[in-house]
């Protein structure tokens, strides 16, 4: 089963990666030095990239989860509330995650089925989803599968408590949701104000006749564009840092 904590990457996906962040690595080693050897030394640095690219990959795939999650938990509110038992509430939760995801390709319809399974062959429910929050490594997934554990092993109200704590759990997939709906604007500005250092350094050097003709001939002037450059890449690193909030 998927180990939703790394993102592997086949051939052509990690060379279309590469070949993107090459293209964006010459084009802003060429800019800012207007020397091509500088810029096919910086390209190589797209090499780099895949690993960055898989871990926020990955952190995509783990985002729909927990959405998926969220609908998990609903259907399986709706059926400890008709009376079903908590292993008969997964088997009703499946039919209607199939119902609301068709194509099959959602990764919460392959983990009910994966848990259905291993329930059918007589395995522990508890062992299995600590299975899956482990793989998962969602802290809401991981919650869920501690409160059903000790509600096993020390005989309490499991159809309650379940109830509760996947109510909870889905507040707060919501809360979280809101807050990316909050921030999607301020990350599209992030993202332009970022990129308008290089617009406006290009518009200058192919616009401006000669204008910065002064930091190519010197070494003084590359030193200032490296550090230019540093710069930029320093307040990339850090308002992404910034607008990466933890609900």
């Amino acid at each position: 089963m998927t180990d939703y904590n790394t993102y592997v990457m086949d051939r052509t996906e990690k060379t279309r990666y590469i070949l993107l962040a090459a293209a964006g690595l010459f084009g802003a080693g060429y800019i800012f030095f207007n020397n091509l050897p500088a810029a096919l030394v910086m390209s190589l640095g797209a090499f780099l990239y895949p690993r960055y690219a898989g871990r926020r990959l990955a952190e995509k795939r783990r985002a729909e989860l927990n959405l998926q999650f969220k609908d998990a938990l609903y259907s399986l509110s709706s059926a400890l509330s008709a009376g079903s038992s908590l292993e008969s509430s997964f088997q009703a939760a499946l039919q209607d995650l199939r119902v609301l995801y068709p194509d099959g390709d959602a990764s919460i319809v392959r983990e009910l089925e994966y848990i259905c399974r291993r329930m059918e062959i007589n395995e522990p429910l508890e062992k299995a989803l600590a299975d899956f929050a482990e793989r998962s490594g969602l802290e809401d997934i991981r919650h869920f599968a501690d409160v059903v554990a000790i509600c096993k092993r020390t005989g309490g109200n499991l159809v309650q408590v379940v109830k509760n704590t996947s109510n909870m759990i889905s507040d707060r997939i919501e809360v979280a949701q809101e807050m990316e709906l909050l921030l999607s604007r301020q990350n599209y500005e992030r993202r332009i104000l970022n990129a308008m250092p290089f617009v406006f350094i290009a518009l200058i050097r192919f616009a401006g006749g000669g204008y910065m003709d002064a930091l190519y001939t010197s070494p003084r002037g590359y030193l200032l564009m490296a550090a230019a450059l540093g710069i930029l890449a320093l307040s990339w690193f850090i308002s992404g840092k910034i607008m990466d909030i933890k609900v």
